[in-house]
């Protein structure tokens, strides 16, 4: 047994106890010793084991249950069809953008309704964004759960996740937050088609400078989502090439 996972196995014990008042100390050093997992070439089976265990178990703790993948993605693809009749719906009554940014009751009603109907498409069809690149990357997904927004997202099974390479890890979380951008985009590309409406094309801008900033300033805090993980699992990769002499 190797000292990794001997410690693991004491700091599981601690966490088994009260998942819920885990000592931060004790939380601090699970994730240390997840990023020298994470660093080696060949990391055992036993360390990734017990590692995704552990993370299970605080994930549960702090997130709660986890549904079954198909009927969830079900029924958000469901939801976010709806929503985009809806702002499909909206488009059909007259918006004046030249006067927008006037006072007019009327018009900035028609804007928020159509606002709402595209933020609902774009947070009920993110998940698709985590399905599709876990199909890619060979990361297998568990079922929805939610985030530390309350917002649907899905779970990452961790062993496949600890043991894809680092540049898989790292595009994963790319692809998975850029597809909020891409779902805004092609919803504003309808809407400007069908009525010269730019509303999807707010958020679409405001996606890229958020994400881009994000990706821009290295910030690797769960506050960047999915290009916040992205950032860590970067420099994570860096160190993993330099440490095993992979280009």
């Amino acid at each position: 047994m190797s000292g990794k996972v001997q410690r693991l196995d004491e700091i599981c014990d601690i966490i088994s106890k009260n998942p819920k008042e885990v000592p931060e100390e004790t939380r601090k050093e699970f994730w240390r010793i997840v990023r020298e997992i994470k660093k080696e070439k060949n990391p055992e089976e036993s360390e990734i084991v017990k590692a995704a265990e552990i993370r299970d178990i605080l994930f549960d703790a702090e997130r709660g249950g986890t549904y079954s993948l198909r009927i969830t993605l079900a029924i958000e693809g469901i939801l976010g069809l709806l929503a985009v009749i809806g702002y499909l719906w909206a488009l059909g009554f007259e918006l004046n953008w030249l006067s927008i940014i006037g006072w007019n009751l009327n018009n900035w009603t028609i804007f928020v309704i159509r606002f709402l109907f595209v933020f609902a498409v774009i947070a009920f069809l993110y998940p698709f964004g985590r399905l599709i690149a876990g199909r890619w990357t060979g990361i297998r997904l568990l079922g929805m759960c939610r985030d530390q927004y309350y917002e649907p997202t899905l779970k990452i099974d961790y062993v496949t996740f600890l043991k894809a390479q680092p540049a898989k890890r790292k595009w994963f979380f790319f692809f998975a937050g850029f597809w909020t951008i891409i779902t805004s985009l092609w919803l504003g590309i309808i809407g400007l088609i069908i009525n010269l409406d730019f509303t999807a094309l707010i958020p679409a801008v405001l996606l890229m400078l958020f994400e881009g900033h994000v990706v821009l300033s290295g910030n690797s805090k769960a506050s960047g989502g999915e290009m916040g993980h992205y950032n860590r699992e970067k420099h994570i990769e860096k160190a993993w090439k330099k440490r095993t002499g992979v280009k």
